[in-house]
């Protein structure tokens, strides 16, 4: 396959996005095939630089990248990845074990270093263990959208009950109340515009007997 191609399908067992970046045909071909069948996108690139690109194009979950190739090698890449998105996941991948590669991977903020020839479970092991932490951030995430909204909610509705405390103009004859605008309004649509309260309207015993005296004697004594 060609650098910078996209595979897509929706039969898959992790729901994540991953970059693949290898400079050498073959071995990009093989991995490539093994993991579109197992995540919701996969984005390849040949080179570092093209890998970058692809990486701010459509913001994958993880990347995995050889460590030695042309134009951009993976940590450099890695390291402005890093810059762009700290909490992106990357697998680098390498024939070279020595000191000065890790240590170099270590400070790119790498997650996840594995030898070539790369074992394919112990890929999907690092590949899983990625996936658990993405989905642990996403459920945090969105619980704190959530608890987000709640506390917007609750203060909306504690600035409702603000607005109906303190001293309250209200006309001793007609019962008006007047607003911070200047206007009087009825009692009950002053509290329903300041607050989320609702009213049922009914007739109290003693307005009962003022207006129909007629039926005074089947009120209940009090």
């Amino acid at each position: 396959m060609a650098g910078g191609n996209v595979v897509d399908s929706n039969d898959k067992n992790m729901d994540i996005s991953i970059l693949y970046v290898e400079d050498e045909t073959l071995t990009r071909a093989v991995f490539a095939r093994i993991l579109e069948r197992k995540v919701k996108n996969l984005y390849q690139a040949e080179n570092g630089k093209e890998g970058l690109e692809l990486f701010k194009q459509y913001k994958p979950d993880i990347v995995i990248s050889d460590v030695r190739m042309p134009v951009m090698d993976g940590i450099e890449m890695s390291r402005q990845i890093k810059v762009l998105d700290k909490n992106v996941k990357i697998i680098l991948t390498t024939a070279h074990s020595d000191a000065t590669v890790l240590i170099n991977s270590i400070d790119a903020g790498i997650d996840k270093y594995i030898l070539k020839p790369v074992d394919v479970e112990v890929l999907f092991t690092a590949l899983e263990n990625c996936s658990s932490t993405i989905m642990l951030e996403r459920k945090v995430q969105e619980q704190n959208k959530e608890k987000d909204m709640l506390i917007s909610k609750l203060q909306e509705a504690l600035d409702n009950i603000k607005k109906l405390s303190g001293l309250l103009p209200i006309c001793s004859s007609c019962k008006k109340i007047r607003d911070d605008k200047g206007y009087w309004n009825q009692i009950e649509k002053f509290i329903a515009d300041h607050s989320e309260a609702e009213f049922s309207h009914g007739i109290c015993p003693d307005c009962v007997k003022k207006l129909y005296p007629q039926y005074k004697h089947i009120m209940p004594e009090k």
